[in-house]
């Protein structure tokens, strides 16, 4: 009786010890799954070209979003503008293309700076264009 006794503690303790191992290894297991791998960097150019639209004098601000050379495609670039007031103000928003390019069409009633920007995702880092300035049109 004290043997079967101490076999039922034993087997008892044997599972306990085992039940909070495997909680130890899935948590483990779960805090490295959350885990990223580092992101890679990117860049984002713009340019302004001067084009005419339904006969009307307009600016394309055009960017190409890249990392390490290689374009991405359909990511989210946001076109910034500097306003007076409240700073940077999102006006546009598009998803580069096949060969990582993104256009937008502008024609400010008043000189204005833009920005490209791209915020980022799981596998890449954010970055922003420099600033350019489109003149207004008299």
């Amino acid at each position: 009786m004290l043997a079967s006794l101490l076999a039922r503690v034993g087997s008892a303790a044997a599972v306990a010890a085992i039940a909070v191992t495997g909680a130890t290894a899935t948590a483990g297991a779960a805090s490295a799954a959350t885990t990223h791998p580092p992101r890679l960097a990117t860049h984002l150019s713009i340019a302004k070209v001067p084009a005419l639209l339904h006969h009307k004098h307009v600016v394309v601000i055009a960017g190409d979003l890249r990392s390490h050379r290689i374009p991405l495609r359909d990511k989210v670039v946001f076109l910034d503008r500097k306003t007076a007031s409240s700073g940077w103000v999102v006006v546009g928003r598009e998803l580069t293309h096949r060969f990582g390019h993104v256009a937008f069409v502008v024609d400010p009633k008043a000189n204005a700076r833009y920005v490209l920007v791209f915020k980022g995702s799981l596998n890449f880092r954010p970055s922003h264009s420099r600033v350019v300035i489109v003149k207004a049109r008299a």
